[in-house]
Formats: structure tokens, C-alpha cells, sequence
């Protein structure tokens, strides 16, 4: 990365110089240039100002995917704050937990989502500001203040944390990933350097952009000058059409994405030439319907990815064909080993927890304490991953550390310690243990076994409904069945 360049306001500084009259946005048929993209930043930037926000402090953020997250980003980045999206899919009390802990001078909540904030709105935090996101005011995406002050002095720096997303919720709670400017420029560069993107680039944007994977690639095609394609939510036929239009190059997708796309495209008459244009496509995708992208689109490389929050994305590529099953090489100057549980490296071929250093990974977790993240004194990142690295430097993932179970369904992360605590805290449950299987659709499927205390009785319904308040949809169990207590399992959870 470049010493002249190490912070996200200096790309868009970069930008608007050398790709002023190039598209930036495209959202909803609007489109915007770098040039307009760098303006809005810093008028938005004024507007948070005049609402209070001052170096350091949170703004929260509760929004669909629309190009305002990334204008907000740039606008807490000029003044040295912080971006702490939340996840529009959590439960008013998942909400609730991660607001207190983040306690945000400011909150910007999407009109669409105002019904959310209200339920999920904690004690304590009554004097908070809340700004609705209105819209677009003129002609750019500032929404929120609508302020037209002379711009205020860059109060942004390469270490300060500028993003915070929450994520890893081991202990029952999700912990806030804090990360900084240069971070998130330097996985910018990394994603660019793989796919050789440049200014002529489009990517699809249906991830969302409270994901590290989201706001990774949009910044990865702001970084080589390129276009970000934004769509409110992903919607397969759509999505066949902005790819038409827009002659998008970039996607990436959660399963089952990408076969829904690929359904769209073929079940209309010309679909499959439109998507001729993509060359670059990335997910965690079963081999079937990697076989079918191959076959509609035979320019375009699937790619296999292994990255995470705490990372800034994505840390090791590789095109699949070349290595199926593997989850691709690191991307200097990120540093990916294998290590056993002392930190000692492991020679090739040996399972062991998948480590990361390097210039992409975070400043810590958030302490709410001392309202700033904890670093760690070990420079290698310990993912919870488990995996081996081969004779040719591929990565291969093989499964969770003991110490972080986790379930992938759909693109989105569930841990079981999470959803057993929530479990235990309905009175006739003793015992719980949440588990992942594979499954064709969502890549895992959440499941649940519970035992109840003597002489308690729920149903499987009524204990599903039990969570319905308390976390996400997409957290649920697909099935849920009892046992006799005590649970046989290695490690119990018991209250």
C-alpha cells in the first residue's frame, strides 16, 4: 500500500482526481462519479459534525444496502469515528445488547428499519440522538443533516478504528471487530491484486454491507477505480438484469445465491447471454452449481475465498479449478500458517488452528469498559479455524476450533454458544446443545437438542417461539427435539 495513500479519505481523494468523471454508485437507475462520491463524503461528514459526533465516538447504523452506508463510511473516516453497522436480521434484543455496547454518540436508522430501533431501542440510552435517513439531498447521498458548512479539517489517520462489525459471539455474546482505515485499504489491495481489477470493473452488490465481505468488496472496487452496482436486497431476476445492464464483472454471493441466479438467467428467454460479461464470481458454492457457471458463462473464474471480520475479508484466493476443495493461497503481504494450541507453526499437510498476520488484521475486539478495542499482544491472529496447508501453499479448511463452534448457513454465522444460552433461559429447559449439519441449500442448517428439568413440560413449537423474540430468523433451528437429561456430549451447557 502506498505511503501517500494510507487512509480511506485518500482514496477517495485519489479518485476524485484520477477517475473524477467515472461512475462510483449505481443504485436504483442513479448514478454518481467519484468526484460526486468524494463531495458527498465531506458534506456528510459536516452534517455528523453538526449533530455532535467528534473524533472517536460510535455512529450506529441500521440500514438496508444502499449507497448512504458507504458515503457514512467515508464521513465518520474525515472525522477520526467509527461506523458500527448492525445486522437488519437480528432480534430487537440482539440489537439492544450490541447498542449498549457500542454506545454510539449518534444513530442513523434506513425508514425501512425504524420499526426495528423502536422495539430494540435499551434502557440507559434515552439521550441518544436518532437520525432518520432521508433522501438523497441535492443530487448527492447525503442523508442524514443535509448540511452545506465549508468542510471541516481530515481528523482521519491510518490506525484509527473506523468500522466496527459485530461478529464471534462465543461467550453467548457477539464481541465488536474494530477496524481501522489502513486495514481495510490493505485488504482492499490485496482482493484488487488477486482478480487484477481496474477502473473498468463493476461489481454486484447484493451483499450486504454490514458484512465484512460487503463492505470488503466495495471498497476492493473503489480501491482499482471501479463502479459499485448496489442493490436494495437480492432478487434473482434482478439480478440477471443489473448484470445485463451494468455489464458487471464482479460477484459474490452466500449459497444459494448464485444457483438462484443462474436459474434466473436460464429460465428466460436470451438469459444465459446475460451474464456473458462476468468474468470474476466468488462464494462457497457446491460443485454442481459451480459446474453450471462454468457451462453459462465459460469466461468467467469461480474463485474460493477464506477470510472473516476480524481480517477485514478475505485473506487467501484461489481460482477452484485449479485446486478443488481448497480454500485458495494467501495474498501477500497477509501471512496465513496453520499453528497447534502453544502458537508453534505446523509443518505441511498437519491440521491445526488457522492463524493470520499481517496488515489486514483488526486492532481487536471491543472492550465497552474502556470504550476502545483490546489488541492482542500475539501478532498472529487466532481465527478458530481449523485446517491444513498443502505442498503448494493451499489452504484447506477442515472445521472449528474447539474453542469457536460455529455455524455457516447462508452467508450468515451462528454460534451454538449463543443460541444454547438463549435456550436455557426458558424455564422448563435444563440442558441444551445447538449443532450444524450440511445442507444442499444453505451449506449448514442449524439444529437443536434440548433436555428439560423434572416434572417441566414445552413443546418443540413452543419452545421455537420462545425464540422468535429473542435472536435472529436465521438462527433458528430447523429442528429441535428432547432427550432425556443429562445430555451425552464432551462439553454441556446447563444452567
Amino acid at each position: 500500500m502506498s505511503n501517500h495513500h494510507p487512509t480511506l479519505i485518500d482514496l477517495l481523494d485519489r479518485n476524485a482526481r484520477s477517475y473524477q468523471d467515472r461512475p462510483a454508485l449505481i443504485f436504483e437507475g442513479r448514478s454518481d462519479t467519484h468526484a460526486a462520491l468524494h463531495e458527498a463524503v465531506q458534506i456528510q461528514a459536516a452534517a455528523l459534525h453538526a449533530a455532535g459526533v467528534r473524533r472517536g465516538d460510535r455512529v450506529l447504523l441500521l440500514s438496508g444496502n444502499r449507497p448512504e452506508v458507504l458515503v457514512l463510511l467515508g464521513a465518520v473516516a474525515w472525522l477520526g469515528a467509527m461506523l458500527v453497522p448492525l445486522n437488519p436480521r437480528l432480534s430487537s434484543a440482539e440489537m439492544a445488547q450490541q447498542a449498549r455496547d457500542a454506545r454510539p454518540a449518534l444513530v442513523i436508522v434506513d425508514a425501512a428499519c425504524s420499526a426495528l430501533m423502536t422495539a430494540a431501542w435499551p434502557e440507559g440510552m434515552a439521550g441518544v440522538s436518532i437520525k432518520m435517513m432521508g433522501e438523497p439531498f441535492n443530487g448527492s447521498w447525503v442523508c442524514v443533516g443535509q448540511s452545506q458548512q465549508v468542510p471541516l479539517p481530515r481528523q482521519d489517520a491510518p490506525d484509527l478504528g473506523v468500522i466496527m462489525l459485530y461478529t464471534a459471539a462465543v461467550d453467548g455474546h457477539a464481541r465488536g471487530a474494530v477496524l481501522s482505515q489502513a486495514q481495510l485499504r490493505a485488504s482492499a489491495i490485496q482482493t484488487g491484486g488477486a482478480w487484477a481489477l481496474g477502473d473498468h470493473d463493476r461489481w454486484l452488490g447484493v451483499l450486504p454491507l454490514f458484512h465484512a465481505a460487503g463492505i470488503g468488496l466495495a471498497l476492493a472496487l473503489l480501491e482499482a477505480g471501479g463502479t459499485c452496482v448496489i442493490l436494495p436486497r437480492f432478487d434473482p431476476v434482478a439480478a440477471v438484469a443489473a448484470v445485463a445492464r451494468h455489464r458487471i464483472t464482479v460477484c459474490a454471493t452466500f449459497a444459494p445465491m448464485l444457483g438462484a441466479l443462474l436459474d434466473a438467467a436460464t429460465q428466460n428467454p436470451g438469459g444465459e447471454a446475460a451474464l456473458v460479461s462476468l468474468r470474476v464470481c466468488m462464494g462457497l458454492e457446491p460443485p454442481e452449481v459451480i459446474g453450471r457457471l462454468a457451462t453459462l458463462c465459460p469466461d468467467a473464474q469461480f474463485w474460493s475465498a477464506y477470510g472473516q471480520a476480524e481480517v477485514s475479508s478475505m485473506v487467501c484466493m484461489g481460482v477452484q479449478s485449479e485446486r478443488p476443495g481448497a480454500a485458495g493461497r494467501p495474498m501477500a503481504p497477509t501471512e496465513v500458517r496453520v499453528q497447534d494450541a502453544m502458537g508453534r507453526a505446523l509443518g505441511t499437510g498437519v491440521e491445526g488452528e488457522i492463524a493470520v498476520r499481517g496488515p489486514t488484521v483488526f486492532l481487536g475486539y471491543w472492550e465497552p469498559e474502556t470504550q476502545r478495542p483490546f489488541k492482542p499482544v500475539d501478532p498472529w491472529h487466532r481465527t478458530g479455524d481449523l485446517g491444513r496447508i498443502d505442498e503448494d501453499g493451499w489452504l484447506w479448511f477442515t472445521g472449528r476450533a474447539a474453542h469457536k463452534q460455529l455455524i455457516k448457513t447462508g452467508g450468515e454465522n451462528v454460534y451454538p454458544a449463543e443460541l444454547e444460552q438463549v435456550l436455557l433461559e426458558h424455564p422448563a429447559v435444563a440442558e441444551a446443545f445447538v449443532f450444524g449439519k450440511p445442507d444442499d441449500k444453505w451449506g449448514e442448517a442449524v439444529h437443536a437438542v434440548c433436555a428439560l428439568k423434572v416434572g417441566s413440560s414445552v413443546s418443540a413449537a413452543e419452545l421455537l417461539n420462545f425464540l422468535d423474540a429473542r435472536i435472529a430468523r436465521y438462527k433458528k433451528p430447523q429442528s429441535l427435539v428432547f432427550l432425556p437429561s443429562p445430555l451425552e456430549r464432551s462439553s454441556k451447557v446447563s444452567r
